[in-house]
C-alpha cells in the first residue's frame, strides 16, 4: 500500500478511477505516461520549475553510459546497511530517474519506490524506465507523503525541506545525503573559472543525528568529446561559463574527472 498524501491537507490518497483523491475531495489526476502531478500551482515560479529540458536530456545520457555508478553502488551499499522488509523509499529531486530505477533493479522490487521532482519534464522522462514505481512531480516544501511514513530519503545533490524530511521519516528511518566536495569535478571548473572559490559545507549540513558520514573519491575516465560536454551540460558550471571561455567547448574531447563527494547518513534526534 502506498503512502502518498494529498499536498494540501496531507490525508491519504486513494486513487479513483484515472485520478488520486483524498477525503477532502482534493483531486489529482494521473497522467497518461503514468506519473502523478502533486506540485500546487502557487509554489510554481515559473511554468515549468527545474532543470531545463536540454540539461535534463544531457545527464540521461551521461548517466545511462554508467559514469556514475560509482556513486550509485556507494549508495546502494548504504542503503542495504539501513534497508528493512518491504520498506517505502523516497528517492527526493530524483532528476529523470536513473537512479531510482536503478534501486529498484538492484534492491529488488518487494519495496514500494517514489521517485519526486519538481520537473515536469524530469518526471516524464522517469516514466520511459519503468511505470512501477510512484514517479510524483511534487515540491520538496511539502511532500506528499503522510506523516512518519518513509522507511528511507535519498537526497542526492538536491535541495531539502528539514521540516518536510522530520515529518515524513519514520522515527526508526534514515536519511541519505549525498553532497559534492570541494574537489568533485574539479578538472571542470578548471577550465571554466578563474578563480575556484572554496565554500564551507556547514550550511548543507542537515539538523538531524548523524550516524555515519564518509567520503567518496575517484577518477571517471570519458573517452570521447559527446560525453564530456553532456557532463559539462548537466551541472551549473555549464552556464556560467563567461563568454571568454566559451571556446573550451570547442578544445574538449576526452576527459578525466574527479568524484569527489560525501554520503551522510541521518536519522531523528530521540525525543
Amino acid at each position: 500500500m502506498h503512502k502518498l498524501a494529498c499536498p494540501k491537507c496531507f490525508e491519504p490518497l486513494h486513487i479513483q478511477n484515472n485520478s488520486y483523491i483524498c477525503s477532502n475531495n482534493h483531486c489529482f489526476d494521473i497522467a497518461k505516461s503514468k506519473y502523478i502531478n502533486l506540485l500546487l500551482n502557487p509554489v510554481k515560479a515559473t511554468n515549468n520549475p527545474g532543470d531545463s529540458k536540454e540539461s535534463l536530456l544531457a545527464r540521461k545520457a551521461y548517466l545511462d553510459n554508467h559514469y556514475y555508478d560509482c556513486i550509485l553502488h556507494t549508495v546502494e551499499d548504504t542503503i542495504k546497511k539501513y534497508q528493512k522488509e518491504s520498506m517505502h523509499l523516497l528517492d527526493l529531486g530524483c532528476g529523470q530517474g536513473y537512479y531510482t530505477k536503478s534501486f529498484q533493479e538492484d534492491l529488488g522490487k518487494e519495496h514500494t519506490y517514489y521517485g519526486l521532482d519538481i520537473s515536469k519534464v524530469a518526471i516524464n522522462m522517469a516514466t520511459k524506465y519503468t511505470k512501477d514505481i510512484y514517479w510524483i512531480v511534487g515540491n520538496s516544501k511539502a511532500l506528499p507523503f503522510s506523516n512518519q511514513s518513509l522507511d528511507i530519503i535519498t537526497a542526492m545533490f538536491t535541495v531539502v525541506n528539514n521540516e518536510e524530511l522530520e515529518r515524513t521519516l519514520k522515527d526508526d528511518g534514515y536519511i541519505i545525503h549525498v553532497t559534492a566536495n570541494p574537489n568533485h569535478l574539479i578538472e571542470i571548473k578548471e577550465l571554466i573559472y578563474d578563480e575556484i572559490k572554496i565554500k564551507s559545507d556547514q550550511y548543507i549540513r542537515l539538523p538531524f543525528q548523524t550516524i555515519e558520514s564518509y567520503d567518496l573519491t575517484q577518477k571517471v575516465s570519458i573517452p570521447c568529446r559527446g560525453d564530456a560536454l553532456n557532463l559539462l551540460m548537466m551541472t551549473p558550471h555549464y552556464y556560467h561559463i563567461k563568454k571568454e571561455r566559451r571556446h573550451v567547448l570547442d578544445t574538449l574531447s576526452s576527459l578525466d574527472v574527479t568524484v569527489d563527494i560525501k554520503v551522510t547518513v541521518y536519522k531523528k534526534e530521540e525525543k
